[in-house]
C-alpha cells in the first residue's frame, strides 16, 4: 500500500512538474537524465555534452564525436517506477529511446499502471568552436491513457581550450499532446551552462560546469557539477536544484560503468547505473 501511495505521488509530480523540480512539462520524461555520468554531476552537462549522452543534453556536441557508442541505463526511481533509456550516438548523429514504467500500483481499492516511453533523434555539426544542433523528440503514453506528441529543440555549444558554452531551447517548436478530454502544450524551456575542462595530463583531469534550467518558466533552477578523473576511474559530486548526488565510474578498454546517487527530502534515494561501450 506504501509503495502504491508513494508511486501515485510520484506519477502525479512527473506529470506536471517533474518530481518536484519546479517547472511544468507535461512530457516529462525527457527531463529525467539518461546519463548516470551526468547525474552524478548534478544534470549540469549542457556546456559539457563530450559523451554520448550529448544526443540528450546538447545536440550540438555531436559535432565533436569522435566515435561510435552505445549506453544504457536503469534506474528503481525513487523507488516508485522502473526508468530505462538506451542511446546510439555516431559522429553527427545521434538516438536515444526512453521508458518509463509503474507496474501495477493499488490505490483506493483499484489497480493501474502508467505507462510512457520517449524517442530521440539529435543531429549536430561544428565549424571551428561553434557547434550547432537539434533534437527532435516524440513523447507516446500508453497506459492510462494512449496519447503521442512531438516538440523539436535546437542546440548551440561553443568550445574553447579551457571554457565551453551551452544553450539548449526546449520545446521550441511543437505539437500539442491531445488526452480522451482535453490537450496539453509543451512547456517551452531553455538550459544554459558554462563548463570549464583541464587537462593536467593524459588521463587525468578536472570539470566543472553550472547550469541556469527551466529558464523562462517561471520557476527557473541552478544546478551545478564537478567530476575529477585519474586514468580509468572518476568521481563527481554535484547539485540539481532539488537535492545532492554524488557518482563514480570505471573505464576499462571500450566499456565504462557509471554510478550515480540521488538525494530528496520528499522521497527515497535514487541510484542510477549505466553502461557504456566505445568501438
Amino acid at each position: 500500500m506504501k509503495r502504491g501511495i508513494a508511486a501515485l505521488a510520484l506519477i502525479m509530480l512527473v506529470g506536471v512538474s517533474l518530481l518536484a523540480s519546479g517547472y511544468s512539462n507535461v512530457a516529462s520524461i525527457f527531463d529525467l537524465s539518461p546519463s548516470a555520468r551526468a547525474s552524478g554531476m548534478g544534470g549540469a552537462f549542457v556546456a559539457l555534452a563530450d559523451d554520448a549522452s550529448a544526443a540528450f543534453y546538447n545536440p550540438a556536441g555531436l559535432g565533436w564525436v569522435k566515435q561510435i557508442s552505445l549506453s544504457s541505463l536503469f534506474a528503481r526511481q525513487f523507488d516508485a517506477v522502473n526508468y530505462a533509456s538506451l542511446q546510439f550516438v555516431l559522429p553527427y548523429f545521434g538516438a536515444s529511446v526512453l521508458y518509463l514504467d509503474s507496474g501495477p500500483i493499488e490505490a483506493s481499492g483499484e489497480t493501474f499502471n502508467y505507462t510512457s516511453g520517449g524517442g530521440i533523434v539529435s543531429t549536430g555539426f561544428n565549424i571551428g568552436p561553434v557547434g550547432i544542433g537539434g533534437r527532435f523528440k516524440v513523447y507516446r503514453a500508453t497506459s492510462p491513457n494512449d496519447v503521442t506528441g512531438w516538440a523539436f529543440d535546437p542546440a548551440l555549444l561553443v568550445v574553447t581550450d579551457i571554457v565551453r558554452v551551452g544553450l539548449l531551447v526546449e520545446n521550441a517548436y511543437s505539437e500539442s499532446i491531445v488526452f480522451p478530454s482535453h490537450s496539453e502544450d509543451w512547456t517551452p524551456l531553455m538550459r544554459i551552462g558554462v563548463g570549464m575542462t583541464l587537462a593536467a595530463g593524459d588521463g587525468v583531469g578536472v570539470n566543472a560546469a553550472v547550469e541556469g534550467a527551466g529558464l523562462f518558466s517561471g520557476s527557473p533552477r541552478l544546478c551545478a557539477g564537478f567530476e575529477t578523473y585519474v586514468d580509468g576511474l572518476a568521481a563527481r559530486a554535484g547539485y540539481d536544484g532539488d537535492g545532492a548526488t554524488f557518482g563514480l565510474s570505471v573505464r576499462f578498454s571500450s566499456f565504462q560503468i557509471d554510478w550515480a546517487y540521488i538525494t530528496r527530502d520528499a522521497f527515497p534515494d535514487t541510484h542510477r547505473v549505466s553502461l557504456e561501450f566505445r568501438f
